[in-house]
């Protein structure tokens, strides 16, 4: 099949609650990510695939984790991604390694610093690749 370049970006997280994000223990616990290719969103702009912290539990839709990055953080997949999981686990697994450097980072942030981490994060691309599944 032939391959093409997908774009992945955060579109939501889940923090910690605190009463301010400058509160030492507050940091993100989980993101969801959104695809696009050719320049239109995947399945509108449904999220396609939810990380999550390795303290982080799993239930419902969270259960079945396609990837575990390096990081420990798992990823679980939805709407097209999960009705096409192959498809869905090689795209995600093309930008593993900046995702889990990321998560790795996230891990150990709290407060301030996962503020600043969570503003890059959702000012980031990632450019992924795979099949051209999706017409």
């Amino acid at each position: 099949m032939k391959r093409t370049a997908y774009l992945l970006s955060a579109k939501s997280g889940g923090w910690s609650h605190h009463p301010a994000a400058h509160h030492p223990e507050y940091r993100l616990l989980k993101l969801s990510l959104v695809a696009s290719r050719a320049g239109k969103p995947l399945g509108g702009h449904n999220v396609q695939a939810v990380l999550g912290a390795p303290d982080r539990p799993r239930y419902g839709l969270n259960e079945d984790v396609a990837i575990w990055l390096p990081s420990r953080w798992w990823v679980s997949l939805r709407n097209e991604f999960a009705r096409a999981p192959d498809v869905a686990t090689e795209i995600l697994t093309s930008v593993q390694d900046p995702l889990a450097e990321v998560t790795g980072q996230l891990s150990g942030a709290r407060g301030e610093r996962t503020e600043q981490l969570t503003e890059e994060l959702f000012a980031t691309v990632f450019q992924a690749a795979g099949p051209d599944y999706w017409r």
